[in-house]
């Protein structure tokens, strides 16, 4: 009996596995699960009209010929790719969970987080709207409906219409479009610079933390000289040096935004003199390995929430400089850009200013909200 239900078992374990490669979500269905069957589903159904939208404007890459479009569509098929493979790994680890149900199963720390994480309304909130924002900006050509850079003057300063959604700016360039494209340079140099600063100032945190002495004291002068320089001085002088461009913004914003060392040495302080870390020291265990397999996991969740917040800070930062005209050149669209072109059109043409401005406050707001509900979830005091 027992060998003839564990065969019943692996057989519906393998139809299950087979649907999910047929269609994702299937396989979760058949089972009963219908919230994340549901999700798979929907989640297809999504790229499906995505993918609906780029052959009806020609705009996949060897229907359309222009090499910016293949970006675009190698993220479509890519994401495809996760979908399928998402559904068919989370079947088998439900599975496989639901099978230690009757025997003494333990969680491990980050899934008890990441359950802790999914009670989070506004966590949850604030990661869906991060989601699609990257998810537009990643496939922005085909959410377009035509070219952010044609100008039709003939058109300009004119409201929402059904050709316009959302009016067009004084040179009658569609604002939706040039809104869809902007979140590429708000994203792209706010989550690259943020990556920059985070691994540069965590790594100066880290070494300043942990070895104490000499290293602490000229690491931390060194970033308080860097703190002590205006940043807008800076960035001045290095524009009219170099010139202003798309990585001249990420290096200035990731070599000089280095306040998150200062949080990381502190949570450094008082992981190295922890029991743990004082027993592998007398076990001889090596200086790399103690700070890649003790220290560092034990900073990982103060550097993620720190993480999240500094991508909002740039994303304004971002915008901020392309409204005093530092940052990306014209005519590539950026928030900050159109904010800056709306300023004399504030009583003729409002909406110039309005739907770039909220897209920016909408952005920031999600990653400052999901920061937050990170800070919660992360903190071992906050154990429900």
């Amino acid at each position: 009996m027992i060998e003839n239900k564990s065969t019943k078992v692996l057989c519906v374990t393998g139809v299950d596995i087979v649907l999910s490669l047929l269609v994702p979500g299937l396989g979760h269905l058949a089972r009963g699960w219908w919230q994340k069957g549901f999700l798979f589903l929907a989640s297809l159904a999504i790229q499906g009209g995505v993918l609906y939208l780029a052959v009806m404007r020609h705009r996949l890459a060897w229907l359309a010929g222009p090499s910016e479009y293949w970006f675009s569509t190698s993220v479509l098929f890519f994401l495809f790719l996760v979908i399928w493979l998402t559904a068919i790994l989370d079947m088998r680890h439900t599975i496989h969970v639901s099978r230690k149900e009757s025997e003494s199963y333990v969680e491990g720390h980050w899934e008890i987080m990441i359950h802790r994480f999914a009670r989070d309304l506004k966590g949850l909130a604030g990661l869906g709207i991060i989601l699609i924002v990257c998810y537009v900006a990643l496939l922005a050509p085909f959410f377009a409906r035509g070219d952010a850079l044609n100008m039709d003057l003939e058109n300009a300063l004119a409201p929402s219409s059904s050709e316009h959604l959302l009016g067009t700016d004084n040179y009658g360039r569609d604002i939706l479009d040039r809104t869809i494209f902007g979140t590429r340079v708000a994203l792209g140099v706010g989550m690259v610079a943020t990556l920059v600063n985070m691994s540069f100032g965590g790594l100066l945190g880290l070494l300043a933390g942990f070895y104490r002495g000499p290293i602490d004291a000229v690491l931390m002068r060194f970033l308080e000289i860097i703190s002590a320089i205006p940043f807008l001085v800076l960035v001045l002088l290095l524009v009219s040096l170099w010139g202003s461009s798309i990585p001249m913004l990420i290096m200035v914003m990731g070599l000089f935004g280095l306040t998150p060392a200062r949080i990381i040495r502190s949570e450094v302080l008082s992981v190295r003199e922890e029991g743990y870390v004082l027993c592998a020291r007398a076990l001889g265990a090596p200086t790399g390995q103690i700070i890649i397999r003790h220290i560092l996991p034990n900073a990982f969740s103060s550097l993620l929430v720190v993480t999240t917040m500094s991508i909002g800070v740039n994303i304004i930062t971002v915008a901020g400089l392309s409204f005093l005209g530092f940052g990306v050149k014209p005519p590539m669209p950026s928030w900050g850009a159109m904010l800056h072109d709306a300023q004399q059109y504030m009583r003729t043409a409002w909406w110039m200013a309005v739907y770039p401005g909220a897209f920016i406050a909408i952005t920031v707001f999600a990653f400052n909200i999901l920061g937050d509900a990170l800070r919660d979830v992360l903190d071992p005091r906050l154990l429900r």
